[in-house]
């Protein structure tokens, strides 16, 4: 919708990131298109990342997520960041989308 705050912002995914997507089973990344419509409308959803060293994801957001009614633990996470990171956002820069394997994407 024009003017409103959700059409004011763009997504990134850097090469790597579509690679990782496209490696994803069907119903895991219809998950991820479900997802990004969320997060279109709420730039702000999910958990901001530990500040756990390394440190280079300080200022990143995750969102769990699996299949459509699957049971259990979320087993894929997507990283993004937003940019700029305090005010209204201009640019969501998703930087991973993988399998959560230890606690990590």
């Amino acid at each position: 919708m024009p003017g409103s705050p959700e059409a004011e912002h763009r997504f990134e995914f850097p090469p790597e990131v579509l690679t990782e997507a496209k490696e994803l089973e069907d119903e895991a990344r219809r998950a991820i298109a479900l997802l990004v419509v969320e997060l279109h409308a709420n730039p702000w959803l999910g958990e901001p990342m530990d500040d756990r060293p390394p440190r280079v994801l300080r200022g990143c957001r995750k969102v769990r997520f699996d299949a459509e009614g699957r049971r259990g633990k979320p087993r894929f996470r997507l990283v993004y960041r937003n940019e700029p990171s305090d005010g209204a956002v201009g640019v969501m820069v998703v930087l991973a989308i993988g399998e959560r394997r230890n606690t990590i994407a």
